[in-house]
């Protein structure tokens, strides 16, 4: 088949999935950018330097594993984290050995009197200073990870890949929890708790503009909503519904609104609080847990309402056996599909993940 009849097979067969209906096979979406170089045999110091280099190894990896329909990143993300959670980040090649995993490095960059800061200045200001001033930065680190985007994205169509995700976007509870440390965070919860929520709700006109934005620039098919510090396993539903809900509600639907799909990239356990996504439209997001949640509890509430992505855990793609990881893709196929579903890792594939597992998971969908 030509790849750009792949290409237009493969976006059909996603979408249809993503929207509930019941494509021709089960569609494979992968999110991996470590296990790429590791299973192309590059360093990871060599594989960030230069972030079109590490698209290249991305797409070769991709490729390589065979009957994988899209891609959840086409880039390394290495850097990616350092703007959503305010944190510095360690490098493979710089504070690294140079084929060491890059790391978040939370310190306590912002302090409880920056949340009139942000009521003041608007949170993208604020932001911005805050990796200028107190992180170090220029405010352009993410700029080569964000040039080599749209190239990466179109090596990926052309070799009949789908570039599913185009974009990662959060709420102001992730960002604070990073600036401040978790543990300071969550006593600002609790001390001041008014200060806190006005910061969030002076945050989120920056941050539904630049959803539109990066909608209007990228045109993505699908984005990441992340839910990463903001699980039910963390708070009290009290806060949870105070400080989690109406923010996460609020950007997804302004994706939505735009006519993207988002892809609710849930870590953790969000177990208690799942049958708040019923209030979210039908058919128009998709649930991507980690492994934390159970699937299966997550189905009796979700079933037919959102198109579900996952769940093969990371530690049996890492650790498991051929077998195990090819019977447990088919159990999950078989009890979450024909429809709605899209055969995925949890989170992210591991760099220590087995090639020849991954392999197994996909040929599981594609019977290959």
């Amino acid at each position: 088949m030509p790849n750009q009849e792949l290409f237009n097979t493969r976006v059909n067969r996603i979408m249809t999935a993503a929207t509930l209906g019941k494509p021709d096979q089960i569609p494979v979406v992968l999110t991996a950018d470590a296990f790429c170089a590791k299973h192309m045999g590059v360093k990871l110091a060599d594989f960030i330097k230069d972030y079109n280099f590490g698209a290249e190894i991305m797409l070769k990896s991709f490729l390589d594993l065979g009957g994988v329909d899209g891609v959840q990143c086409l880039v390394p993300a290495a850097m990616e984290i350092n703007n959503s959670w305010l944190s510095r980040y360690k490098l493979p090649g710089r504070e690294l050995g140079d084929d060491e995993l890059w790391q978040v490095n939370e310190l306590e960059v912002m302090h409880p009197e920056d949340y009139d800061d942000v009521i003041k200045k608007g949170y993208n200001r604020f932001c911005n200073d805050i990796v200028i001033q107190r992180l170090g930065g220029t405010g352009a680190e993410m700029e080569p990870m964000l040039s080599a985007a749209p190239a990466a994205a179109q090596n990926a169509i052309e070799a009949g890949i789908v570039p599913f995700v185009g974009g990662v976007s959060t709420i102001p509870y992730e960002t604070f929890c990073g600036g401040r440390t978790m543990a300071k965070f969550m006593q600002d919860l609790f001390k001041i708790p008014d200060k806190v929520q006005e910061a969030m709700d002076a945050s989120m006109p920056d941050i539904i503009g630049d959803a539109k934005g990066m909608v209007a620039m990228a045109k993505p098919l699908s984005v990441w909503v992340g839910g990463w510090r903001t699980a039910s396993q963390f708070l009290s539903r009290k806060l949870w519904e105070r400080f989690v809900w109406p923010y996460f509600k609020m950007l997804t639907e302004a994706f939505i609104d735009e006519g993207v799909i988002p892809t609710l990239h849930l870590d953790a356990d969000w177990e208690r609080d799942l049958n708040y996504l019923l209030e979210l439209p039908k058919g128009k997001f998709i649930f991507s847990p980690d492994g934390a949640t159970d699937m299966y509890k997550a189905k009796e509430i979700l079933d037919g309402h959102a198109c579900f992505m996952g769940d093969v855990p990371p530690a049996m793609l890492a650790l498991g056996t051929v077998d195990g990881v090819y019977n447990y893709s088919r159990k999950l196929i078989s009890d979450f599909g024909p429809s709605g579903y899209i055969l995925s890792q949890g989170c992210c594939i591991p760099p220590n993940a087995k090639v020849e597992n991954v392999k197994a998971m996909i040929a599981a969908a594609t019977g290959k």
